[in-house]
């Protein structure tokens, strides 16, 4: 089996080359052999009228002794009269081209004509001594061996360039695929930062473009899982280091009694938000995989922000927080369970960061087939710079040595990724100092 594409692509060009040869000079020599009969006929016919002019003049002597000084000719000419054949030129056989009702139809005034190889012309005329059949045969298998001869070589010429000027065309087209190949292995070995320098406009062009577009998103991904790596490695080796030197120094009895309830909370505090946090991975990572559970129905929307809003009561009236919460009866059709955390992680930002005796908003309305959430706090606000990047895990716009509130970067991008799930969209709008509004558009 032939695996390269370069040989594959060179056989199917001689293939097609050999046969297109083949085909042309079977046309060409149709076309010529035509052609030259047809040009035959006319000549042969002339000279026909030239012999008869001559046995008009010579007669029967003088015209053999003419036949033996052409019988060098490629031609063979036969006289006819009433009686039979009267001469004809030396060392030929007596034709069978022609019958005797062809004979006697000549002679009788009619002009024959064979227009196929082998080219046959007969004449009539007549003299003081009765009316004749003059019949002239070229022979042009010799010009028309010629001519074959001819093309031939000028096919074997254009064969002979044309398969040269293949090979090396081929090499060119092939060349750029041999450097995909290259750089797809490359990129199967972990290089993302390969690139292709491919500057056709056609198939192999977009295929490098494509090949291009496909390493910078590898690029962008494995970026993101180093930096994922890094962040989680962060994210659960503080919690860790907080509750080994901890326990440590329980264990080597350097903390007070007084002080070891205290100990032992922090400890349990810290457990939970490593607990929280390998939650809200595992909680990503179904979501990225699509194998959480889908199950949409068609439920009331408005009682489940409600409700899910009284849940967390304690949270906002410990920041003495004014809750604006005016929304009609929403029907949505959505996985209940899934929007549950969504409307959880935005309440949580929303009350996480505003400040003290300040706002939260909640509206929604119904916008044709679709249903519309805003969800608005006045609280930090988030710069400009950072609202494309909110949605990304680990994403925080505070510092992690200036943040003073608990945030891994994972609720929006949870959040976010079961909007997708619903065919939905989330947009975020932000004042900064001042207030920051969360919209969210579903099917109903």
């Amino acid at each position: 089996m032939i695996r390269s594409i370069y040989i594959k692509n060179i056989l199917n060009y001689f293939i097609v080359i050999i046969v297109s040869l083949i085909l042309s000079f079977l046309i060409t020599s149709l076309f010529f052999q035509n052609q030259i009969i047809k040009i035959r006929e006319t000549e042969v016919i002339n000279q026909g009228k030239g012999m008869i002019n001559l046995y008009k003049n010579l007669g029967d002597k003088g015209f053999d002794e003419y036949l033996k000084s052409i019988s060098s000719l490629p031609y063979e000419v036969y006289l006819y009269d009433q009686n039979g054949l009267v001469s004809k030129t030396p060392n030929v056989p007596k034709s069978s081209e022609f019958s005797k009702k062809t004979i006697r139809d000549v002679i009788a005034g009619d002009v024959y004509r064979k227009e196929v190889e082998p080219l046959l012309i007969g004449l009539p005329f007549e003299t003081k001594n009765g009316r004749y059949a003059l019949f002239i045969k070229p022979n042009l298998t010799e010009q028309f061996s010629q001519i074959r001869n001819i093309l031939l070589t000028a096919l074997f010429i254009v064969l002979f360039i044309g398969t040269s000027l293949i090979l090396t065309t081929t090499r060119f087209l092939v060349k750029p695929l041999v450097r995909i190949t290259h750089a797809t292995k490359e990129l199967a070995r972990g290089n993302f930062q390969i690139r292709l320098n491919v500057k056709n406009k056609d198939e192999i062009g977009q295929l490098a473009q494509s090949f291009n577009f496909m390493a910078e998103e590898l690029d962008k991904t494995e970026q993101m899982r180093k930096d994922f790596i890094a962040n989680v490695s962060h994210e659960l080796q503080s919690p860790l280091t907080a509750i080994r030197g901890m326990a440590i120094a329980l264990k080597d009895g350097a903390v007070k009694t007084v002080e070891e309830k205290h100990y032992f909370e922090l400890i349990e505090q810290e457990s939970e938000r490593l607990s929280s946090l390998t939650k809200q991975l595992l909680n990503l990572s179904i979501l990225e995989a699509n194998k959480s559970p889908f199950n949409p129905k068609l439920y009331l929307l408005d009682r489940q922000l409600r409700n899910q809003l009284v849940t967390m009561q304690s949270l906002w009236m410990e920041k003495r927080l004014d809750i604006d919460f005016d929304i009609p009866k929403l029907e949505v059709y959505a996985d209940e369970s899934l929007m549950n955390q969504v409307w959880t992680n935005l309440y949580s930002n929303a009350i996480k960061y505003n400040r003290e005796d300040g706002k939260i908003s909640i509206r929604g309305h119904e916008q044709g087939h679709h249903v519309e959430i805003i969800i608005r706090n006045t609280g930090y606000g988030i710069p400009q710079k950072d609202i494309p990047y909110i949605f990304e895990r680990f994403y925080r716009v505070e510092k992690a040595h200036t943040r003073t509130t608990e945030s891994y970067g994972l609720g929006l991008a949870v959040v976010k990724r079961i909007i997708d799930l619903h065919n939905g969209k989330i947009f975020v709008n932000s004042i900064e100092g001042e207030e920051t509004t969360f919209r969210i558009i579903l099917g109903k």
